[in-house]
């Protein structure tokens, strides 16, 4: 079984400075074979919904059961080259839906055919070229007024759960914008650190896990955030679940996509595949795919592009709740998936799953004008029955059988195992003269790792976390596509200027530390912060501890509680607020207004120490 190689940060590089080399991309794009079983967590689906991940060059396909033998006279056609490939002695062949194939491609143009030719180069738009720092990348894609919806449906939640308390305190307040930035950026360190999968009891402990977290706030806040986190407004909730299973996080994800297609423009070559997001608690369409990690979880179907790896566009699958308004299953979600590249020319690599012969001759017409790459089923019927024979049939022997700009290959990659190929872009059906495998299956492999391999680098770092609610899983994942796509903006940016490019960890570390910078700021300002948080913050943010607080420098100032004529009088921080006491008095190193009550006299020669 083949092992997928990680993307890095030289390969993120790499295929940034070559996007238009997809020969570049076969050996890291090769992905682990997968028949993943999909089943309706409520009940079975009636429709067939089988999504297998072939790779060819892994020699390990299994989605394809042996036919009977159909005796046919084959030939070797030419030699050489060609030795690989058999040829039918009739002219046309027929399958079983009476689809009309030919055995040989005919005269050919020697240019290049026009819908293989892309007039855009890949990259950001124009609003996002030249931007390296990370917050502003990031805040492209979780925007100001998605943040401030997140704050708006967030206080109502706490609002309703307050009162459950019998007594408030500062854990049940409201919350902020920036406080939930700071949320945001505790996340994004946890997925840096690779610290995820902590408990919160661990994640603050400062013996373990240092300091961060804890600058930011206390463990009892953020698990009370994290318990009140919502995205949508509940009164109008179950009225619009009806038509959309989806409606508890459907705005703000929408928002995600809409920035995701319009930050980036996609090179010739995508892919269109599935993430599942890991999620064991209750959900009406979560999904069972055994072949993948967690098995359970909610089923995106994404498009992202094969070179860099950038998501751009998802969608969930709802199950039963899918309204695809009679369209096949996978025929619609190519359709809506692809919807921002229509009319551009640009090919689409997909397995079985997606794959069929009525939906590329689709994918050639207006408005769609793009081309179509993938494997298909062995039950699908058009496939002729001429094409199945594998019994009489030599290893790593190829047919091929064409309709008009339609290539169908039949390639026989083990004694007992054959694979089938569509490709709609017009080509000629070549065999690689050293490894004998054709030139499509090499495509086909160069091309479909795009939403494999960015599912890996969400597996890397992830900022998902345990939890029984399928929104806030759903949120989890959204933050990983808006790291990673900030990500791979800022490798294009720093390589077109020709620096340096840091790594991933240190990006996401730099990105943690833009989004709480103002909330600790804000907390350094609160008098009745313990004093060791507050050691702990300016240390966050590379302050000493007697920077800053107007105090005289000499040693015997140091020494003993400021007393000036021109302070103005406050109330002690360490006394109760109901007593109120004011003084004039200040401590010399926190600068904490203290009454006589807290004041404790030292020698100079204790106070040295």
């Amino acid at each position: 079984m083949a092992s997928k190689r990680w993307l890095t940060e030289d390969n993120i590089t790499q295929l940034l400075m070559d996007e238009e080399d997809p020969s570049a991309l076969e050996e890291s794009s090769n992905s682990e074979t997968e028949d993943n079983l999909e089943v309706d967590d409520a009940e079975s689906d009636a429709q067939d919904e089988v999504s297998d991940h072939e790779n060819i060059s892994s020699l390990d396909l299994n989605d394809n059961v042996p036919e009977p033998e159909i005796p046919s006279t084959l030939s070797e056609e030419g030699s050489g080259n060609n030795s690989a490939i058999l040829t039918l002695p009739q002219q046309n062949i027929r399958s079983q839906s009476r689809h009309v194939w030919t055995t040989s491609k005919g005269r050919t143009s020697s240019r290049a055919a026009a819908i293989n030719i892309v007039r855009v180069a890949r990259g950001p738009t124009r609003g996002l070229r030249g931007i390296e720092d990370p917050l502003l990348l990031f805040e492209h894609f979780i925007t100001n007024q998605m943040q401030e919806d997140i704050v708006k449906w967030t206080n109502a939640e706490i609002t309703i759960k307050r009162q459950n308390y019998e007594q408030n305190t500062s854990t049940q307040n409201e919350t902020t914008k920036e406080e939930i930035r700071a949320l945001i950026g505790i996340l994004v360190l946890s997925a840096a650190l690779k610290d995820n999968h902590l408990s919160l009891d661990e994640l603050f402990n400062t013996e373990y896990s240092g300091s961060r977290y804890v600058s930011c706030m206390s463990k009892e806040r953020c698990d009370f955030l994290l318990r009140c986190l919502r995205f949508d407004d509940k009164t109008f909730r179950l009225q619009r679940q009806k038509d959309d299973p989806f409606t508890p996080i459907r705005d703000l994800w929408e928002m995600l996509m809409v920035q995701c297609r319009q930050n980036y423009v996609p090179g010739t070559n995508v892919t269109i595949d599935e993430q599942l997001l890991a999620f064991r608690g209750r959900c009406k369409f979560r999904m069972y795919i055994p072949n993948k990690p967690a098995k359970y979880g909610v089923k995106l179907e994404m498009l992202c592009d094969s070179g860099t790896r950038y998501m751009i566009d998802s969608t969930p699958y709802l199950g039963k709740g899918t309204n695809t308004r009679g369209v096949p299953l996978g025929e619609y979600f190519v359709k809506e998936l692809t919807r921002s590249i229509h009319g551009t020319n640009r090919n689409v690599t997909m397995d079985n799953w997606f794959t069929s012969v009525p939906l590329a001759k689709q994918l050639l017409q207006q408005p769609y004008k793009m081309t179509l790459v993938g494997t298909l089923r062995a039950n699908k019927k058009e496939i002729p029955e001429e094409m199945k024979n594998y019994r009489s049939r030599a290893v790593n022997t190829s047919m091929f059988c064409y309709d008009g700009p339609l290539t169908l290959l039949s390639y026989k990659v083990k004694p007992s195992k054959m694979v089938y190929l569509l490709s709609s872009c017009d080509e000629d059906g070549t065999v690689d003269p050293h490894t004998k495998k054709p030139h499509m299956v090499q495509f086909y492999n160069s091309t479909k790792g795009g939403v494999d391999t960015f599912d890996q680098m969400c597996s890397v770092m992830s900022c998902s976390r345990k939890t029984s609610r399928w929104p806030l899983c759903v949120f989890y994942g959204m933050l990983n596509i808006s790291c990673i796509n900030s990500y791979i903006i800022y490798c294009h940016n720093t390589c077109v200027i020709g620096q340096k490019v840091i790594t991933r960890r240190d990006f996401m570390k730099k990105l943690h530390m833009q989004l709480v910078e103002s909330w600790l700021k804000t907390r350094l300002e609160i008098r009745t912060m313990p004093r060791h948080v507050k050691d702990k913050i300016k240390n966050v943010l590379g302050v000493s501890i007697e920077e800053g607080q107007g105090q005289p420098s000499s040693s015997n100032n140091d020494l003993q509680p400021l007393e000036a004529v021109n302070r103005k009088r406050k109330i002690c921080g360490l006394c109760s607020y109901k007593k109120r006491r004011m003084t004039k008095c200040y401590c010399s190193k926190c600068n904490t207004a203290i009454c006589g009550e807290h004041k404790v006299d030292f020698c100079v020669q204790c106070a040295s120490k």
